[in-house]
């Protein structure tokens, strides 16, 4: 290994293109090398290697093999003391270097520690000479910020010094998202970004990144310059093209194009002159400059580049949010910019007077800019009051240059105003627009009787819009006729205090009552069924508590407004669809209606401000929200809605029977249930097994009927439910649920069982030996060989302890010294965040990543490679709660929790907030729990994980775990 990569570099160093002076000075030209030291570089790559012994070779040959005379400075990170964001270490201060000695002080470097990238990189500055007139600061790394550094805002500062900075990124074993969302450090200061996922791999990067570049001698009277971009805020293109006008001959002559996947800046030849130096990038930017140019000269030109930004609609909030609740703000990308990764743009909360977006800044949350809908959410500043939102590039920017400015109202309690048709037909979606409020944990509901309906008629705000995970889940109305009502709830609260607004809601027959009245005329027969009005649409103002809300009712009318508009149905093709536009926030004005089905785009003019969007068609809705100003756009596209359906099975096995003339007890001691059974009933056998192949065992399954009425059966914990089945309730065991028509009989058995059903299991948590000895046994079915390295890891961690208090010693050291042949020592592990390990639902193999549901809760998705989720509760507030967790190689924990207080890095999904609550959490990991977590069962993720599961695959090469085998045997 170490003899290729000795061959790598010096073939890398003499294919290098002759470009600068030859005359230039090794002093001119400063490098700055930062290598990632953190735990996660105890990772293995495709060979079984980790990655920090290849970074070790690798570096060592580079040093060996690169000119000593030419400026170089090392810092580490992550290497000495574990969970210490302080943990930065200047291992070479900035000159020439003892190849043998640096290299010997990076063979010691032993990961353990987190990610400080920005504060690396503000130290690096720190260490480029005076006397340079440029620098390259080069970051090597496997991971993502772990100490809430914000490294675009570094790289700002680094553009804006005095000389040219150029960083340079190159990720090692990094995901294409990872390294989109640290971009903005190559793309701020004209580095490179370059992926690399092996030894080979990560040599040239280095030497593309820091070998000085020499040419012969040019003419007398010629000059070199090397042009690249400063650009702006929008971002940095990958190619951009150069052409330089002569000022005094008026010639304009294309000097090339300089492609930033390859190299930093595009060397060109002039004749000694004055040029307009030209950057185009087509519609993606464009930039110029004038620069004189002297005979001899040799220089990097930065040309100010202007990029394109992403078109937006992003309406102002309508109404206060919720304090000490984070909040939701829906938004599209009409059309994407030059950056769209996960950091590039960023929502701050400022105070009103902010000069800039870093000035006394409560917080900040990243925001996605790629195509489609997305919900931002950022969190409530620390008291009540009025603030100022931002949406901008991820960069130190003055408030003027950002891209949208808002004055947002943060209140203990706010007003909630929801706008509904007043009647629907059953099943239908409810197009429903929301005015205040908007938390992240609120949702919507269906009530009859001012009870919940059905978690199927019920939706949270997170994915009642347009997302980054699809479009947005619709309101759907009951399947039965009646009189209900529409609720806004507020997450949290208890319920004397949760509910926010209520809106009454007729489910029936929807009929046009002009049509009706023409068909009496001509002497049409009647229709005796059950009927509704035509949805017009109403408000209902904000609820203190459950007593009731005002409410209103306002006829649709053809737009008479002063902005002429055009609305469309996105992926439509033709289909006639019947639009019902309403003002949000504008009381007392009526909404717009086309009157009638239209097929291709409407046509209407409406007032400024901001508009809910419902279309109705034959087997679809589609709904949406619209800003409409003189200076805005005026095509609109609404999205679709998608409902979510499962399939439910039954078990026919009997279990207990009831003869008595009276109820009768029952108990079963193995599935740990009891209860009370109606005279005549019966059950099916009571069973744990477990939800999925592979998951431990869960929540009491089984059913209740009359054996002379099966059909009116009463189901605890359903393996799934479909909504036209009928109703479910929450009860100490889990869900209980029951089939519609119900006989009197059925209900008066499903309100007896829901008052005595009990689990009587106690909540038994396994030790931590008897929890490792679980890991060891699963890993066994899927690899032997993995299963006896693990065995031989905990024997020789256990081994190491010496504490006394049966406390494991820090597995990052564990590992460390037995890849070294050294001797562990013990070390405690840091105090975790509050959490208590509770009953396991799936566990992920190694190397693969796996589906999991839990359907009396109707949650499903799918899990990373070795991760493991929790049996998920259902809280007060009526969200779903549960942990996901993992360890690395180094030993450290990883945990994310779903609707857990605390927690960084959230992100909404469908189910509500995921936050990560350690470090060492890869992007996505985290992504494809988001991406996957849906409300319903296994059969509603197929489609989401069809790309996203493998079949398992081997933990490492024969040759490596052999050697691993060995080597602990021999310990």
């Amino acid at each position: 290994m170490r003899t290729a990569f000795k061959g790598l570099m010096a073939s890398l160093l003499l294919s290098l293109p002759v470009m600068a002076s030859a005359q230039e000075t090794a002093q001119d030209r400063a490098s700055v090398l930062i290598l990632d030291a953190s735990g996660s570089m105890w990772s293995q790559l495709d060979d079984g290697t980790s990655r920090i012994e290849v970074a070790r070779d690798v570096l060592s040959d580079f040093l060996a093999a690169r000119d000593p005379a030419q400026p170089l400075g090392v810092i580490a990170y992550g290497h000495t003391r574990k969970g210490d964001c302080t943990d930065i270490e200047v291992l070479a201060p900035v000159g020439r270097q003892d190849p043998a000695g640096l290299g010997a002080r990076l063979r010691t470097l032993n990961p353990r520690g987190k990610t400080p990238l920005a504060d690396a990189l503000q130290l690096a500055a720190t260490q480029i000479p005076a006397t340079s007139e440029e620098a390259d600061i080069v970051l090597v790394t496997d991971g993502l910020e772990t100490c809430g550094g914000n490294v675009c805002a570094v790289a700002s500062g680094l553009a804006a010094m005095g000389i040219p900075v150029r960083a340079h990124v190159v990720g090692f074993g990094l995901t294409e998202t990872e390294m989109a969302q640290i971009a903005c450090v190559a793309d701020t200061t004209g580095g490179l970004m370059l992926s690399t996922q092996s030894g080979a791999e990560l040599a040239d990067a280095l030497i593309r990144t820091t070998a000085p570049v020499v040419v012969d001698d040019l003419p007398a009277d010629h000059a070199t310059l090397n042009l690249t971009i400063r650009a702006d805020s929008a971002g940095r293109p990958d190619r951009v093209q150069f052409s330089a006008e002569n000022l005094a001959t008026g010639a304009i002559s294309a000097v090339g194009t300089l492609d930033f996947t390859q190299a930093a800046a595009l060397p060109v030849d002039l004749i000694a002159s004055d040029y307009r130096i030209i950057a185009d990038a087509g519609e993606m930017g464009h930039g110029e400059v004038v620069v004189p140019v002297a005979a001899g000269d040799n220089r990097t030109v930065y040309v100010p580049f202007q990029g394109l930004l992403p078109t937006l609609d992003m309406p102002a909030p309508t109404g206060a949010f919720r304090a000490g609740v984070n909040a939701l703000l829906p938004y599209r990308v009409r059309q994407e910019g030059l950056a769209t990764g996960g950091g590039d743009f960023i929502l701050s909360l400022l105070p009103l007077d902010a000069a800039t977006t870093t000035d006394r800044r409560y917080d900040y949350a990243s925001q996605d800019s790629t195509l489609g809908g997305h919900v931002g959410a950022f969190r409530a500043p620390p008291e009540p009051g009025d603030y100022l939102l931002t949406f901008s590039r991820n960069a130190d920017l003055p408030i003027d240059a950002v891209m949208k400015t808002f004055v947002v109202t943060f209140v203990e309690r706010p007003d909630v105003t929801l706008t509904a048709p007043p009647a629907v037909e059953p099943g239908a979606d409810i197009p429903v627009t929301i005015a205040g409020g908007m938390g992240s944990d609120d949702w919507l509901e269906i009530r009859l009787n001012d009870q919940r309906l059905s978690w199927d008629n019920t939706v949270t705000l997170a994915e009642f819009f347009d997302n980054r995970y699809g479009p947005a889940k619709p309101l759907l109305a009951p399947t039965q006729p009646g009189e209900y009502e529409l609720v806004y709830i507020f997450g949290g609260l208890d319920d004397a205090h949760q509910v926010a607004a209520r809106l009454p809601l007729t489910v029936g027959t929807v009929v046009d009552f002009d049509e009706e009245a023409r068909a009496t005329d001509i002497g049409a027969a009647s229709d005796t069924s059950t009927t509704a009005p035509t949805p017009q649409m109403t408000e209902a103002a904000r609820c203190d508590d459950d007593t009731g809300c005002g409410m209103g009712e306002d006829a649709p009318h053809p737009g008479s407004g002063v902005v002429q508009v055009e609305i469309a149905a996105d992926g439509a093709q033709g289909q006639p669809i019947d639009w019902t536009l309403i003002p949000i926030g504008r009381a007392g004005e009526p909404p717009v209606a086309s009157g009638a089905a239209i097929a291709g785009p409407w046509t209407t003019a409406l007032d400024e401000g901001i508009w809910g969007v419902n279309g109705l068609a034959d087997g679809a809705t589609y709904f949406g929200q619209i800003t409409v100003s003189a200076s805005g756009p005026v095509s609109f596209a609404i999205p679709r809605d998608m409902p979510i359906e499962v399939e439910p099975p039954l078990s026919d096995d009997i279990g207990f029977t009831c003869d008595d003339a009276v109820q009768c007890s029952f108990e079963d001691p193995e599935a740990q249930i009891i209860g009370v059974l109606p005279a005549g009933w019966v059950t099916d056998v009571p069973t744990r097994e477990a939800y999925v192949a592979g998951g431990d065992r869960g929540l009491v399954r089984m059913s209740f009927f009359n054996p002379d009425a099966p059909e009116n059966a009463v189901i605890l914990n359903p393996r799934q439910w479909l909504e036209t089945n009928g109703p479910c309730l929450e009860v100490q065991p889990g869900l209980l649920c029951r089939f519609e028509p119900a006989s009197a009989e059925t209900l008066a058995a499903f309100d007896m069982l829901k008052l005595l059903l009990r689990d009587t299991a106690p909540r038994n948590l396994p030790s931590p030996a008897e929890a490792m000895a679980n890991i060891i046994s699963d890993l066994a079915k899927e690899d032997p060989n993995a299963a006896r390295a693990m065995e031989a890891l905990m024997g020789a961690a256990a081994g190491a302890a010496t504490s006394g208090n049966g406390a494991m010693p820090d597995m990052g050291d564990v590992l460390g010294t037995l890849a070294t042949g050294g001797t562990a020592s013990p070390t405690a592990s840091p105090t975790a965040s509050p959490y208590v390990p509770g009953e396991v639902l799936r566990r992920c193999p190694l190397k693969a990543a796996c589906p999991f549901e839990q359907p009396n809760v109707q949650i499903a998705g799918v899990l990373p490679p070795s991760w493991s989720v929790e049996v998920m509760t259902r809280q007060a507030d009526g969200t779903v709660a549960t942990w996901f967790t993992d360890k690395d190689p180094a030993g450290n924990a990883k945990r994310i929790g779903l609707n857990q207080s605390g927690g960084d890095g959230c992100v909404a999904t469908r189910v509500g907030t995921l936050c990560a609550f350690t470090p060492y959490i890869a992007t996505d990991e985290i992504g494809l729990i988001a991406s996957t977590l849906v409300q319903g069962g296994a059969a509603d993720v197929r489609n989401a994980i069809a790309d996203k599961v493998d079949a398992p695959k081997p933990i490492t090469n024969p040759a490596a775990l052999d050697a691993l085998l060995s080597q602990l045997e021999g310990n």
